[in-house]
C-alpha cells in the first residue's frame, strides 16, 4: 500500500513511522524548508503503548519525502496530519494535486465539514483521529507516545471498502481500529473533553500538575461538563459516547476515575505531558468558548479557566 502523509509534525511522523514499519510505502509531503531535516532523519524516542506493557522505542526514521504533489502520483491514501485549524489551508494543495486515492483527515474537528465539501465530495474523503502525541525536544528528538487505538469514520456513516483497507494497514501496524457510526459527533465530544482538560491544565500550571491533583482534575471534570453541554446544544447525544461518562458523574468521582486512568496508562499520560504547542491548546479551548457564546450558553466553570490559559506558558520537553 502506498501512503502519502501530508504533514511533517509529531502525529504525521509517529504514524508514518508505524505504518512504514508495518510494510507500507510511506512518503511524506513536506514544505521545502523541512525536506532537508527529514532526509537527514528524525530521531524518535517513543513510549509504545500498542502492547499491554508499554516499551520504549529509540530509533531514527528516514522516510521518503516530496515537496511537490501532482495528480500523476499514485497513492492509495493521502493522510492529512495537520492541526484542526490548518485543514482549510491544505485544501487548495489537495485540489490541485490529488490523484486517485482517498483523503483521510487525521485530526480533530469542531467546525464541521462544509469547507471541505466545497472542494471534495464525501466519496473522496473520510475522517480519522490519532491517539498519539508528543513534542520535539531542544536537541531535535521527537519525544512522544503512541497508543494502540485509533478512530475512523465516514462522514455520512456509509462504510465503504476503504475503511476496511485502512483498518487492515493499521492492524498490521499493531493498531486497533474503532470505527464510529457518527464520526462528526464523536469528534465534537472528544474536542470538547480535551478543551476542558486544557483549561484545567493551564490553571494547574501544566499537564503533570493537573494529573497529580484531584482538586485540579475536578476543575477539568466541571469544565468538560460545560463543554459537553455545548455539544448537546449542537444536537449531540452526549450520553451515547463512553468517553463522556466520567463527566456525568459527581465531579469528585469523575476526577478520581481520571486520576486512576492516568496513573495506570503511562503512554496516555506522556501524550498529555509532552503536548506543549500553545497555539494549538489555545485554539481548541477558544473554539469551544466561541461556540458557547454564539449559542448563548453560560458555561461558568469553563469560562473561569480562560484567564489562566491566557497567562499559561507550558514547559517544553528537554
Amino acid at each position: 500500500m502506498r501512503v502519502l502523509v501530508f504533514g511533517a509534525g509529531v502525529i504525521g511522523t509517529i504514524y508514518g513511522y508505524a505504518w512504514a514499519q508495518a510494510g507500507a510505502a510511506v512518503t511524506h509531503y513536506v514544505r521545502p524548508s523541512r525536506r532537508t531535516d527529514f532526509e537527514r532523519g528524525i530521531q524518535l524516542r517513543l513510549l509504545d503503548g500498542r502492547s499491554p506493557r508499554p516499551r520504549e522505542i529509540v530509533d531514527q526514521y528516514r522516510p521518503r519525502v516530496v515537496d511537490v504533489l501532482t495528480r500523476q502520483d499514485d497513492y492509495d491514501f493521502y493522510i492529512v496530519c495537520v492541526r484542526h485549524y490548518q485543514v482549510d489551508s491544505v485544501l487548495p494543495v489537495l485540489q490541485a494535486g490529488l490523484g486517485n486515492g482517498d483523503v483521510v483527515f487525521f485530526t480533530g474537528n469542531w467546525a464541521g465539514f462544509r469547507s471541505i465539501e466545497q472542494v471534495l465530495p464525501r466519496e473522496r474523503y473520510l475522517w480519522g483521529f490519532p491517539v498519539a502525541g508528543g513534542g520535539y525536544r531542544a536537541d531535535g528528538v521527537l519525544d512522544g507516545a503512541l497508543l494502540r487505538e485509533i478512530h475512523l469514520g465516514e462522514v455520512d456513516g456509509q462504510l465503504r471498502p476503504r475503511v476496511q483497507q485502512l483498518s487492515d494497514l493499521c492492524q498490521r501496524a499493531g493498531l486497533a481500529v474503532d470505527v464510529q457510526e457518527n464520526i462528526r459527533h464523536w469528534l465534537w465530544v472528544h474536542f470538547a473533553i480535551n478543551s476542558g482538560v486544557i483549561g484545567a491544565a493551564a490553571k494547574a500550571g501544566g499537564a503533570a500538575q493537573l494529573l497529580g491533583s484531584l482538586p485540579r482534575l475536578r476543575d477539568a471534570v466541571l469544565a468538560g461538563r460545560d463543554a459537553l453541554s455545548v455539544c448537546a446544544a449542537r444536537g449531540v447525544d452526549v450520553r451515547a459516547f463512553r468517553d463522556a461518562a466520567a463527566f456525568a458523574q459527581p465531579a469528585w468521582v469523575g476526577a478520581l476515575a481520571v486520576w486512576f486512568l492516568m496513573k495506570r496508562d503511562k503512554a496516555a499520560r506522556k501524550i498529555m505531558e509532552t503536548h506543549t504547542a500553545l497555539d494549538d491548546l489555545k485554539a481548541i479551548y477558544r473554539d469551544v468558548l466561541h461556540t458557547a457564546d454564539e449559542l448563548g450558553l453560560a458555561v461558568p466553570h469553563y469560562r473561569a479557566l480562560d484567564p489562566y490559559l491566557a497567562a499559561f506558558r507550558p514547559v517544553a520537553a528537554v
